[in-house]
């Protein structure tokens, strides 16, 4: 049952009010005169000019505040003379900086050694022909992620830097020159009658160069001579490798997964230096002077021997079988990567490696201290002429093309641990020559001095690596640049 509303109550001053506003309404727009009347007013109607006056008032105040309301929107700011002055300012004394900075290294660099000294070198890179070391060598190549093709992928030939080459022409390059680069160039010849003889000596060989294109037959015996010439310095380079390939005729190598055996040999004398060895125990089983298969595998790739773990674990298997290493229990041929398995090293390597580890003259690492002295003050010192006679057969036998590649990949993952891969005079992957010495015979990939700079040597005859400075022609255990050719910015 729905309650029924309550009755609206409303009192007497209510109803007084209401009243009230109800006459107000009735009455609204009437003025009652003195006799009681009440007369109605009209509404006062605009002219027509002055409905006119402020409707283009209205509308010009409407088109201003549209107007600001546009400009203060839209506007952009322009920058002051003051500004660009100052902008300009800054930027020449940018320039004074750096010009001074420059003026100060000449003593210091000899930039003569880059001019004119790319083309040769290019030629030479290109127009060399691989020799085989040895037969039974496979075609495999065992490269890093930062190591690519030796010739073709270089666009700047034997001697390319971390940037890219400049195709333009000299106009375009004589465009890009500006005002004050234009008056400095023409102040530094001298006086107008030097620039007028000049423009001369320009036309001169400008109208010469018909008649040179009127006779090939110059022109080509230039080029035979030219060609003459890199061949002959190309004898010069290559006449450590053809003494390196006499050497390997009477020597037997053997190979495994396309290396020789001597690679996997120093492979193992590096794992046997950089392993933990202890005793191990499972399942109340000890195991004196034993290492983990899983750190080996490891070490091999974080070392740069192996590309990845199934390349490690291939050349485990290769040291097992060599006779290198071997399982806890004699009955597993295979390496295994898991921290379960334990293997020992054999005898025969102890012994093969007795001389390195007897060895107290090992060189300690090159000391930051004056680096940039000692560099400068080497870098002009004759080269040393070695007698690599007295290096052994093992480091003959190691130094094959993929082997080279690999002891490459090696270098460049110890001098980024070390922190000694440079970029110096504009050239990437940059090392000194006394600094790979010590890293090869840290590593026992070379147990002598001889037989490390051999190393070194092989790799420059094989532009795996190349020097830096123009009169440094052969691989030297000094404070002496090279670089890694396969090296990439």
């Amino acid at each position: 049952m729905t309650p029924s509303p309550r009755p609206t109550v409303t009192r007497p001053s209510e109803l007084s009010i209401i009243a009230a506003a109800h006459s107000t309404e009735q009455h609204k727009g009437e003025v009652i005169d003195g006799s009681g009347r009440a007369l109605r007013l009209e509404p006062i109607r605009p002219s027509i000019g002055s409905m006119s006056m402020i409707s283009m008032g209205s509308s010009a105040g409407s088109r201003s505040s549209l107007e600001l309301g546009g400009s203060g929107i839209h506007e952009k700011p322009h920058a002051s003379a003051d500004e660009i002055r100052a902008l300009l300012q800054r930027t020449n004394t940018a320039l004074e900086k750096i010009v001074k900075i420059r003026e100060s290294m000449e003593p210091l660099v000899d930039f003569s050694q880059f001019k004119k000294s790319t083309s040769r070198r290019s030629r030479m890179s290109s127009g060399f022909s691989d020799i085989p070391i040895a037969d039974g060598s496979g075609s495999r190549t065992n490269l890093g992620d930062s190591y690519h093709s030796t010739a073709s992928d270089d666009p700047l030939g034997g001697r390319s830097t971390g940037s890219t080459e400049s195709t333009s022409s000299n106009d375009e390059d004589d465009s890009l020159l500006s005002s004050s680069d234009h008056s400095q160039l023409i102040s530094s010849f001298g006086t107008p009658h030097e620039l007028d003889d000049l423009r001369e000596v320009n036309e001169e060989e400008y109208e010469e160069e018909p008649k040179k294109k009127s006779a090939p037959k110059v022109e080509e015996e230039d080029d035979d001579d030219d060609d003459n010439l890199s061949l002959s310095s190309m004898d010069d380079l290559s006449q450590f490798k053809e003494e390196r390939l006499e050497r390997m005729r009477g020597i037997t190598v053997e190979f495994h997964e396309g290396l020789p055996a001597e690679f996997f040999q120093a492979v193992a004398r590096f794992l046997h230096t950089s392993l933990e060895v202890k005793t191990r125990h499972s399942r109340f089983n000890f195991y004196k002077e034993a290492f983990v298969g899983n750190d080996a595998v490891r070490a091999m790739v974080l070392s740069g021997f192996a590309q990845d773990q199934p390349t490690a674990l291939r050349y485990g298997n290769v040291l097992v079988k060599l006779g290198y290493i071997e399982h806890v229990s004699r009955t597993d041929d295979q390496l295994h990567n898991n921290k379960e398995n334990f293997y020992r090293f054999t005898r025969m390597l102890e012994y093969d490696d007795e001389e390195r580890l007897s060895d107290p003259a090992a060189r300690v690492s090159i000391n930051a201290a004056n680096y940039r002295e000692s560099v400068l003050m080497r870098e002009t010192v004759t080269n040393v002429e070695y007698d690599f006679t007295e290096a052994s057969n093992e480091v003959h036998a190691l130094a094959t093309e993929e082997s080279l590649q690999s002891i490459a990949r090696v270098l460049h993952k110890a001098f980024e641990r070390k922190n000694k891969l440079l970029f110096y005079k504009g050239f990437v992957g940059c090392f000194l020559g006394a600094e790979a010495v010590n890293v090869i015979r840290e590593l026992r990939i070379g147990t002598s001095l001889i037989d490390a700079v051999f190393i070194g040597q092989a790799m420059l005859d094989e532009k795996i690596i190349e020097p830096i400075a123009t009169n440094v022609t052969t691989f030297q255990d000094k404070y002496v640049f090279y670089r890694l050719t396969q090296v990439r910015s």
